[in-house]
């Protein structure tokens, strides 16, 4: 039976790791599956991959952040795991385990890796931006296949020279509508903000880590601007999430007098759950690959607002199935809540059209394709 590794920076629950957790359940039946990650995060992911029956373990010196001391030893802590197990294929999530994952695997095992957005486009400093830049390319070369979750994805590898076409592989995330289970419009407000809510109050949501590539300062910027609407009173904002940018949310939101207007509601279990809460879903992000809260969003039949950033175009085409907006732009993103709050046969229109588009991202595509890249 062919054994899979799969190896991941952090553990707190994202789209990458979604992806890692889905396809690790999948091959399960036919195949020995393994989940590594780094301690980064609330455990939530490992605690989804003991739901599954998923046997995972932690890499503990695998950490985001760069650190030369803890990058080397996680290198050979990789190294004496791929040693131990003798996976068949290893496939590697996200850039940090990206490139000392690859190294470390040589030509142990079949080596995949999942591009999850482009690093060097990420808000760092543009010295950073050319160390990631020249890391991709020279891990590259250790790598099997490059999986891109959007095609814009995979634009970018080809611009930049990181690999030839034929090593690249177009595999948009996919969702199983069966297995998300949307709570009620009343029961998700009740239990997400302990109160009953107005009916005529109209919530924009988003659910998101709170790191700088989501660009969740530019929402509560946009909620700033349609406070000072006399006609917007009843439009509201709440951020399901957590990470280390929230005492600067917090900071804007009390300086912005919103308190009473935007609600950080924390992590939450199974957050899509709570989806039918909100009127329309923002998503600011400043750097994406292909984000499965918009599918789940599209899934909950709730409008989209976000930026027209990484492979977000490739869902939400705008004016058709939802809106998009340049990112860093607060005051285009209060324009178009503002106009879709406005236009309620407009909205209607939206998660009809998202309904069709939806089709084109079922698990079993992901699966398919995948399973094709493993063993084609």
């Amino acid at each position: 039976m062919p054994k899979i590794l799969y190896l991941i920076t952090q553990s707190e629950w994202g789209g990458a790791q979604k992806n890692a957790a889905d396809l690790a359940a999948e091959f399960l039946s036919s195949n020995e599956t393994l989940v590594a990650a780094g301690p980064d995060g609330d455990g939530a992911f490992f605690n989804e991959l003991a739901r599954r029956g998923i046997k995972s373990m932690m890499v503990k010196n695998l950490h985001r952040r760069v650190n030369p001391i803890k990058d080397i030893a996680a290198f050979f802590e990789i190294k004496s795991l791929i040693k131990k197990e003798k996976p068949d294929i290893i496939h590697i999530h996200s850039s940090k385990a990206g490139f000392i994952g690859s190294l470390a695997a040589g030509k142990k095992a079949k080596v995949i890796y999942t591009v999850h957005g482009a690093v060097f486009e990420a808000p760092f400093a543009a010295p950073q931006k050319k160390l990631f830049l020249r890391l991709e390319k020279f891990s590259a070369g250790f790598k099997d296949k490059i999986i891109c979750v959007s095609q814009n994805d995979k634009s970018l590898w080809l611009k930049h020279k990181i690999a030839p076409s034929e090593k690249i592989e177009v595999i948009h995330n996919g969702i199983n509508l069966q297995n998300i289970d949307f709570l009620p419009r009343d029961e998700a407000r009740r239990r997400l903000f302990k109160q009953n809510i107005n009916p005529e109050t109209k919530i924009i949501g988003s659910i998101a880590n709170f790191y700088p590539e989501k660009g969740l300062e530019f929402l509560v910027e946009a909620a700033w601007i349609i406070s000072k609407n006399p006609a917007a009173k009843n439009i509201k904002f709440a951020i399901i999430g957590e990470g280390r940018m929230r005492p600067l949310l917090e900071e804007m939101i009390k300086q912005k007098n919103l308190a009473e207007r935007f609600v950080l509601l924390g992590q939450k279990e199974k957050a899509s759950r709570y989806l039918k809460a909100f009127d329309a879903f923002a998503l600011p992000s400043i750097k994406e690959g292909l984000p499965y809260t918009i599918l789940e969003a599209m899934a909950a039949q709730i409008p989209v607002v976000a930026s027209k950033i990484g492979g977000v175009p490739e869902m939400i085409q705008n004016d058709h199935n939802g809106l998009l907006v340049k990112p860093r732009d607060p005051q285009e993103l209060a324009q178009k809540i503002l106009y879709l709050s406005a236009n309620p046969d407009l909205a209607q229109k939206f998660i009809r059209n998202s309904q069709e588009k939806l089709k084109e991202f079922s698990f079993d595509q992901m699966f398919e394709k995948t399973k094709k890249v493993y063993f084609g």
